[in-house]
């Protein structure tokens, strides 16, 4: 069979599903078996024997630990807290209170990891004052694009399925996570000093250090839970995994017992919102791990390197960028690491081009597409939280979707960006 012949009922049979609105794990699932009995010519055991054990690696454990973290925080009045110190610091400076927005999604990115979670936490808060100072239209995008960062900035559990599908280390790859995040951070917000423009008739805010002080206070928890888990994890008292269960385990005392904003009889909705996402985010890791167990006896990774054969390490991250760019706004994320990082390691590797470079490349493209029409999963949350027509918010993301190619662009062509904390703390 030619590849064409066998390309072509995978993106039918991946297509034709999505339109009839199956999740997209059945979608993959279903083209993976198509793979292995009609391409590769096995049996179905070996589907699903690989289906079970995509399912028990390790690393994937830190994945429910994450969700459990971020739905308590969710359910939480800590979300209101975090976002609350920052509006009290950069209150008084032009584009504070947007900024202040960019910089609540980079601190709930690394106690969460959940770009859906932040647009619903960060959308019921600031919405009303954002739209109040800045406009409908900057507040609209502001909420919906800077919860991307949540899955940039580590802990990511987008970064977890990468160092699982390419058996990269998932430390490494969180120090690696952390200058890219930075960047997107004073891109936008140079952006924002320089565009917003107080309406008419709001008064500019002062700074008050009697009302710092006070949201610091109650802030502090929440402020303490990245410092934390990033800290655990960045001098080894803990593996990703644990620091997962550090942050669940955390959350829980934090918000029943300390600022008791949840009940025992709340905790079992919470916890089941938790398990369906949960569940959810390991089907799609499951089908997709088989799909690309059965992709590669199919040659095709071979085909994908053919393709790129020829082309320099320059013309290569460019493809790369394009393609993923169009990938993110049609698919999820995982299931995009998930079946096309295998595929493209072999192809960077062969260019010199490090496997942690590659993963801020994926995660950041992959990213922007979480705000991307037309199946942008953080505007589908902000249409639902903040009750407006998907056209309007999908239109108020555009600014922020050129800043974050930007971003992506000297984050590709800048290496060290990815490289250099790896290197200098575990010597990468």
């Amino acid at each position: 069979m030619t590849m064409l012949e066998i390309l072509l009922p995978v993106l039918i049979i991946l297509i034709g599903l999505s339109l009839l609105k199956c999740p997209i794990y059945i979608s993959i699932l279903c083209s993976a078996i198509y793979l292995q009995i009609f391409v590769n010519h096995m049996s179905l055991t070996n589907v699903f024997t690989g289906f079970f054990e995509a399912m028990t690696k390790n690393a994937l454990l830190a994945v429910p630990f994450f969700m459990v973290a971020g739905s308590l925080i969710a359910a939480s009045s800590l979300g209101t807290r975090l976002i609350n110190v920052c509006i009290e610091t950069l209150k008084s400076i032009r584009g504070g209170l947007p900024i202040a927005c960019v910089i609540a999604n980079a601190i709930f990115g690394a106690i969460s990891g959940s770009g859906p979670a932040a647009t619903a936490t960060f959308g019921k808060i600031v919405h009303k004052p954002l739209s109040e100072r800045h406009g409908e239209s900057m507040s609209l995008g502001i909420i919906t694009s800077s919860a991307c960062l949540s899955t940039i900035i580590p802990p990511s559990i987008t970064m977890i399925i990468y160092g699982v599908a390419t058996e990269t280390s998932i430390t490494k790859l969180f120090l690696a996570g952390i200058l890219p995040g930075i960047l997107i951070v004073v891109i936008v917000s140079v952006y924002l000093i320089i565009m917003c423009k107080p309406r008419p008739g709001v008064e500019k805010e002062k700074f008050s250090a009697r009302a710092f002080g006070k949201a610091l206070w109650k802030g502090l928890p929440v402020l303490v839970l990245p410092v934390l888990v990033l800290g655990s994890v960045y001098t080894g008292i803990c593996t990703p995994t644990e620091s997962g269960a550090l942050a669940a385990a955390y959350s829980f005392i934090v918000a029943v017992f300390g600022t008791r904003d949840i009940k025992f009889k709340q905790l079992l909705p919470i916890f089941k919102d938790a398990g369906r996402t949960t569940a959810q985010v390991f089907l799609l890791i499951a089908g997709s791990t088989v799909f690309s167990q059965a992709a590669t006896i199919a040659q095709l990774p071979a085909a994908v390197t053919e393709a790129f054969g020829g082309m320099g390490q320059i013309q290569f991250l460019l493809m790369l960028n394009v393609l993923l760019l169009i990938v993110g706004c049609f698919f999820d994320t995982s299931a995009a690491i998930l079946i096309l990082a295998p595929m493209l390691l072999p192809t960077a590797a062969a260019l010199g081009i490090p496997s942690l470079h590659l993963g801020m490349v994926f995660v950041v493209n992959l990213a922007i597409g979480l705000f991307t029409p037309p199946f942008g999963l953080n505007i589908f949350v902000a249409q639902s939280v903040l009750k407006r027509p998907m056209g309007q918010i999908s239109k108020a993301c555009v600014p922020y979707i050129i800043l974050y190619i930007v971003s992506v662009l000297i984050i590709t062509y800048v290496p060290a960006l990815s490289t250099a904390l790896p290197a200098l703390l575990m010597g990468a």
